[in-house]
């Protein structure tokens, strides 16, 4: 018996994760965010007709409270399985309790209360939260700031609908002096006086109208309404027009704002070859950024900067801040590399990404990605990365990524080496940094060199050059350093400490 028992709740707990994945889908929430918007404008038909006059017996009132009751038994089935499949009661009532209200009229006992038609409306905020989640899960075609204008205008058809219904029912009430018997009795004079008036309110269209000037103009438009019920209809309306004006004013300044502040920031792939590629905004950045500024044959080469996070004008510095492009995106996002232009880029330097209180493993494992992406997207590109720990660096190796930097390794053998040779860090220092002193330069060989045995060159180059031969790199793809017997031949490069490039 328990053994029955155990094996009955796994086979529940799956058909429910099964049911939740499917309410989730994108095209399941596109798909119900459609018919509750079928669902409205049938609602809004519905009480436009009983307005008007139509009974209840007639084929188009018929007709559209006929589909309105099958749309809302869709939504009732859909509740029932949501219920069921939801982790937790309390978060099912907390989330879909209006929408659990709205289904009731369509059961006999609860058909007296009318005004429970209305809450059908209020669905229009579900399409809002539905169109919030779709725009999160495509960035790369709602950009930032999207969400907010969703709210604005969710706020702004929610309040016209209302505003519509709900001064026709408002003004329902003094619609009666206006039938038949009454208007029998008055004059012409009259007929198109108050009464006229109350009448065209009562009208869908007149009250749309009246619903949508007042929200702009933030007055009654033509007058107030004759009812108290309509008067506090008509402050609501006006009230939201002016939230709805500081949103949108907000949300538009922000934007802007934010666009000056990225001016000369905003890359512009289409423009950019030959280009080098960083992924990841720190102060290593602006080092590295300064190096190439730095370097005669490089100063001109484009850069652009991949970088999730946002990137305050006051935190670049200022003669930087028109000499690179920046792309605010997940580096490791095929969409935000292909943006940067990384087929047509020269080198692709990707940095430890430690934001977000990010783990050394995380930062590694964001590197690894983002090296084996841009290495299949586009292998000619120079790919050099940063790693916290060695033991991931066979992971690069073996997706053919062109260098990688421990950089805690690093630090630690510079430690060691000033510690043991006092002043080495000064000569250390020179070297690494174009902006000063003597640098490292690796460069093709001249026709000439060829040939020459790397004993000779070292004397050339230091006689007429001024320059110090330190290293070759071969055709094969070796590196040998202060070799002893290497003669050099076509395509070797080499390695020279000195103030320029030579050639």
């Amino acid at each position: 018996m328990t053994n029955q028992s155990s094996g009955e709740e796994p086979k529940t707990a799956s058909w429910q994760r099964s049911l939740r994945r499917f309410f989730i889908r994108p095209d399941v929430e596109l798909c119900i965010a459609i018919l509750i918007l079928l669902s409205v404008a049938l609602t809004l038909i519905e009480l436009a007709l009983e307005g008007s006059g139509v009974s209840a017996d007639r084929p188009q009132l018929f007709y559209v409270m006929l589909f309105n009751q099958l749309l809302t038994s869709f939504f009732v089935i859909e509740l029932t399985l949501r219920f069921f499949s939801a982790s937790s009661k309390w978060k099912f009532w907390r989330e879909y309790w209006l929408d659990v209200l709205s289904v009731l009229p369509l059961f006999r006992v609860f058909r007296v209360f009318r005004i429970l038609r209305l809450l059908r409306l209020f669905r229009v905020m579900r399409v809002l939260g539905i169109a919030t989640r779709l725009a999160s899960r495509y960035p790369e075609v709602f950009r930032r700031g999207m969400v907010e204008y969703f709210v604005v205008c969710g706020l702004l058809v929610t309040t016209v609908i209302f505003g519509t219904v709900g001064l026709m029912f408002a003004e329902n009430s003094s619609s009666k002096i206006s039938s038949p018997e009454v208007t029998g009795s008055l004059s012409e004079g009259s007929i198109e006086g108050e009464n006229s008036e109350i009448n065209e309110r009562l009208n869908l269209e007149k009250a749309f109208w009246f619903s949508v000037y007042s929200l702009f103009a933030g007055e009654p438009i033509p007058e107030a309404p004759k009812t108290v019920e309509g008067k506090i209809v008509t402050v609501f309306i006006m009230f939201m027009g002016l939230t709805i004006f500081a949103m949108f004013t907000g949300t538009v300044s922000a934007f802007m704002i934010e666009r000056f502040k990225s001016e000369g920031m905003v890359v512009a792939s289409e423009d950019l070859e030959d280009h080098v590629v960083i992924c990841g905004w720190n102060s290593k950045t602006e080092v590295i950024i300064r190096e190439y500024r730095a370097s005669a044959s490089l100063k001109r080469v484009q850069i652009a900067v991949i970088s999730e996070q946002e990137i305050d004008e006051a935190g670049v510095p200022e003669d930087l801040r028109n000499q690179i492009s920046f792309i605010q995106d997940d580096f490791t996002r095929i969409s935000a590399l292909e943006r940067a232009g990384i087929s047509r880029a020269k080198t692709c330097i990707i940095l430890a990404d430690m934001g977000s209180g990010r783990s050394e493993q995380d930062a590694d494992a964001r590197t690894i990605l983002a090296a084996l992406t841009v290495e299949k997207i586009s292998p000619q590109v120079y790919t050099c990365a940063e790693l916290l720990n060695r033991q991931y660096g066979s992971h690069l190796s073996m997706g053919h990524v062109n260098d990688y930097v421990v950089s805690g390794d690093y630090s630690a053998y510079l430690l060691a080496q000033s510690s043991m040779n006092r002043g080495l860090m000064g000569v250390v220092g020179e070297l690494l940094t174009y902006q000063h002193g003597q640098e490292f330069y690796r460069q093709p060989i001249l026709p000439e060199w060829e040939g020459m045995s790397f004993s000779d060159l070292l004397l050339l180059l230091r006689n007429e050059h001024g320059a110090i031969l330190v290293a070759v790199h071969t055709t094969e793809g070796a590196q040998k350093v202060n070799p002893k017997d290497h003669v050099f031949g076509e395509g070797d490069e080499i390695v020279i400490i000195s103030d320029r490039e030579i050639g």
